[in-house]
């Protein structure tokens, strides 16, 4: 075929070609959406048991019998529904690049999941520490929380991305919460806290804080609303009142009874931030599917826009001008399209490419800052494990090191974290 029959590259079709790539993505991540509501729902199933399986333990099996086995069958209804999910978007999840740490946390999750009956037997035989049965069901919801954040971490979408964030952030915050709890009514049924219960407390209670710090930074009006609707009820002076008395040192005698006081109320607690969670899923998958629409209304007004330019490229372009104004007209004015369109439908096509160029520089941006959250928090994460290895400390321990660390030296705790982790790279070098 000769050289001279070979048409030209369209810029127009690599215009199109852009659109159509920012479709695919989105509509990703409105299955990834769908996903996410999963995880939090079965999240919060795991965390109902697991309060439910403390208090069983706890009053030697005499108690909560019934409660428990509830719950467990709530955990396994929502395992079934996040099993569907998973079968429903396999293909897309597994043929989409740069997936591989989204499946490795899946596949660690879905491990933690099937070892769960095993474990349950043993909580219902009394063959294992309370202590210990709370670490086995924090670390599968830690696991599955990983699925959330490598969610958040790969979204192309700034809009889509903030609100993962803040949803991540809230739910590590809900987590935390049920954490304390576990805590919490260990210390009160003993009638006192140890130093070491105490240093967990304050940790919990200090990653809360962070954590509903960033939810603010990200999260949408409506949800941060509904928050402080909570956050300012009376049970939560009664939740402060109560953390007084754990962190006090030296360390109360405290009535037990306290306890069911205190379990009743961070439950209630957990529920009205499951609310705030349940109102931010929905905005989620609003937001998806209206961007998914508003790319394909895109789409379809630039194809018809260049349609018409080709026919009628005089006349479509005043109509162009009328609505759309560059950034450099000077530039615009002697431009020639290269394909040897004319120059007004040469400066038309130009024009729109501009447009989508800045979309997407504008796009970068936004995510910038989304992501830059969620690496200062995996930076601090890893800067806590290494201290932990090294200094043979826990985790509270270490994360206390740190945020001394970062005061005597007038630093950010990710600027720390950061350093913590460098001299850690540096000594394997």
């Amino acid at each position: 075929m000769s050289k001279s029959l070979v048409p030209p590259l369209s810029a127009t079709d690599f215009l199109i070609a852009s659109k159509q790539s920012e479709i695919q993505s989105l509509e990703y991540f409105l299955n990834m959406g769908q996903l996410v509501v999963m995880v939090s729902d079965l999240i919060h199933a795991l965390q109902k048991e697991r309060g439910a399986s403390n208090l069983y333990l706890g009053s030697r099996g005499q108690h909560y019998a019934e409660v428990l086995i509830d719950y467990t069958h709530q955990t396994d209804d929502q395992i079934f529904e996040f099993d569907q999910t998973l079968k429903q978007i396999q293909s897309e999840i597994t043929e989409h690049a740069g997936n591989g740490r989204l499946l490795n946390r899946i596949a660690y999750a879905l491990h933690a999941l099937a070892n769960l009956p095993q474990f349950r037997a043993q909580v219902q035989q009394q063959k294992i520490q309370t202590h210990a049965a709370v670490m086995v069901y924090s670390g599968i919801i830690a696991g599955l929380l990983s699925i959330v954040f490598e969610t958040a971490d790969a979204a192309v979408d700034p809009t889509i991305a903030r609100v993962l964030v803040a949803l991540y952030n809230l739910m590590q915050g809900k987590e935390l919460t049920g954490q304390e709890r576990a805590v919490g009514s260990a210390g009160f049924s003993s009638g006192q806290f140890s130093a070491e219960q105490r240093e967990r407390l304050q940790y919990l209670i200090d990653g809360q804080e962070r954590c509903f710090e960033l939810f603010h930074e990200f999260t949408e009006p409506t949800s941060y609303a509904l928050y402080l609707q909570y956050a300012q009820s009376p049970y939560r002076a009664e939740i402060d009142r109560l953390r007084g008395l754990a962190l006090s040192d030296p360390p109360l005698t405290i009535d037990p009874r306290v306890g069911d006081q205190w379990f009743k109320l961070l439950t209630q607690h957990i529920d009205s931030l499951k609310i705030v969670e349940l109102g931010l899923q929905g905005h989620l998958q609003r937001l998806c599917s209206q961007r998914v629409l508003d790319a394909k209304k895109t789409l379809t007004q630039h194809q018809a826009l260049i349609d018409t330019l080709e026919t009628h490229p005089e006349e479509s372009f005043i109509v162009m001008l009328s609505s759309t104004q560059s950034q450099n007209p000077a530039a615009l004015q002697d431009y020639t399209h290269p394909e040897g369109f004319g120059p007004k439908l040469g400066r038309s096509v130009l024009e729109l490419v501009q447009n989508q160029a800045q979309s997407l520089q504008q796009m970068h941006d936004e995510l910038t800052a989304a992501r830059t959250a969620l690496e200062e928090k995996k930076l601090q994460e890893k800067a806590k494990v290494l201290l932990m290895k090294h200094r043979k400390l826990t985790e509270d321990q270490a994360h206390k090191l740190l945020r001394q660390m970062a005061m005597d030296q007038g630093k950010r705790l990710t600027d720390i974290a950061r350093h913590v982790v460098e001299m850690a790279q540096g000594q394997r070098k």
